[in-house]
């Protein structure tokens, strides 16, 4: 007969190669809408301070109950249930946005849909934690992003295609992807429905689960405590541009789908080419030191829209994603790394829906900051002059909050 170890290890092996193919598949449903969604919403015919209220409006949604959600994933010691909900009605928001022509009607199925997100993100991830260990964590997360990346550039690719020969003009090229996505996340979805969650996972840590979080008690925890602080006022700094960005693709420089298309597979070429080096190079230096350099090298993203803009030259768009999505494969996957391997095993969703909690507060108000500033200054000089403000904003304050994460995190190592 089997040790209770070795079927403890068979299990944990079962579940991570499903753990793969779900991440393929979810990646697959996201590639289909990454070129375009973020400009979906001006083929609608939003505004500069609409796109500030959507954008601040799911950052919101997305992480005011993640809380609950991960509360209630540590107290009965299930996570696949959440992720399965949450994963159907995600799905199924694309299907009902491929048939929308209304700014607010997409807003609402937004906030549906990330309140979706939100119950899946912390449980999701406090899954992988629970099968990986300490020395083999870095690497597990880096090995599934670079599936999921795989996933999806060739969805990009195909989206792009779809869009590019489809007829009609505006949103309309744009159905079949959405539709596609929907059906992809569904099936994606039924897949976590074979994950095994034993003994390992059944952790119960009973607590309210509508209670606040003990903040006296977040505060002993220093590095944890210290870890959302810090990445709560950079996140501010990112965000204020956010609601731009698809302003000047859409708007200012009026890129059609084959060009968002590019620049989509670009930034995932860039992170699928380093993807599996992520793990050599986090063991090497630290996540502490990949955090910092991944915070420090996000200044050139407003700079290159800023450059953009003023020079018409899409080659520094290119560049740009190609960066961002060389550093954004290093620095996600570290964070993820850093974060789990500082969380008590016995609130790991808590803990993780805390820390994006603090950070979904900032970016909310951040994307509303940006929006409204934009759409005053649009008012008094026009829609050009009113993103390249805001780009400058950020680019400063990308650069204050960037000194901050070298100060606090990066020099633990």
């Amino acid at each position: 007969m089997k040790s209770m170890v070795e079927e403890d290890r068979n299990y944990t092996h079962r579940n991570l190669r499903l753990l793969f193919v779900k991440s393929v598949l979810s990646s697959l449903g996201d590639g289909m809408v990454a070129p375009f969604i973020s400009v979906y919403p001006i083929l609608l015919g939003a505004s500069p301070s609409d796109m500030g209220l959507i954008r601040s409006t799911t950052n919101f949604t997305q992480s005011i109950l993640q809380t609950f959600w991960g509360r209630l994933s540590d107290n009965i010691g299930r996570r696949v249930p959440i992720i399965f909900f949450g994963g159907i009605i995600g799905a199924l928001t694309w299907i009902l946005i491929a048939y929308t022509d209304s700014v607010m009607v997409y807003l609402l199925l937004i906030m549906i849909q990330t309140l979706a997100v939100s119950a899946v993100t912390p449980v999701w991830t406090a899954l992988i934690g629970d099968n990986t260990t300490s020395t083999d964590r870095a690497r597990v997360v880096a090995y599934i992003r670079l599936w999921s990346l795989s996933g999806s550039i060739v969805a990009a690719a195909i989206s792009g295609w779809i869009s590019s020969i489809a007829g009609g003009s505006g949103r309309e090229v744009y159905k079949v992807p959405l539709l596609i996505a929907g059906s992809i996340g569904i099936i994606s979805s039924l897949i976590i429905l074979y994950v095994r969650e034993g003994e390992r996972a059944r952790v119960r840590a009973k607590k309210p689960l509508f209670s606040l979080y003990d903040l006296k008690s977040l505060k002993q925890d220093r590095v944890f405590y210290e870890f959302c602080r810090v990445n709560a006022i950079a996140s501010f700094a990112l965000s204020i541009a956010w609601p731009i960005f698809p302003i000047t693709l859409q708007s200012i420089l009026r890129l059609p789908p084959a060009t968002l298309t590019i620049l989509s597979i670009s930034q995932g070429l860039a992170s699928l080419s380093i993807q599996r080096y992520v793990d050599r190079v986090i063991g090497r230096y630290g996540c502490e030191r990949v955090i910092t350099i991944y915070r420090l090298t996000l200044i050139i993203v407003p700079t290159s829209y800023l450059l953009a803009e003023i020079t018409g030259r899409l080659p520094i768009l290119v560049a740009n994603n190609i960066a961002l999505g060389l550093i954004s494969a290093m620095g996600e996957t570290a964070y993820t790394a850093y974060l789990l391997g500082i969380v008590n095993e016995l609130e790991r969703g808590e803990r993780i829906a805390v820390y994006n909690l603090s950070v979904g507060i900032t970016t909310t108000v951040g994307s509303l900051v940006g929006g409204y500033i934009a759409s005053v200054v649009e008012g008094c000089m026009g829609l050009i002059w009113a993103t390249r403000i805001v780009y400058l904003i950020s680019i400063a304050g990308r650069v204050a909050t960037a000194i901050m994460v070298w100060k606090t995190i990066g020099r633990r190592v």
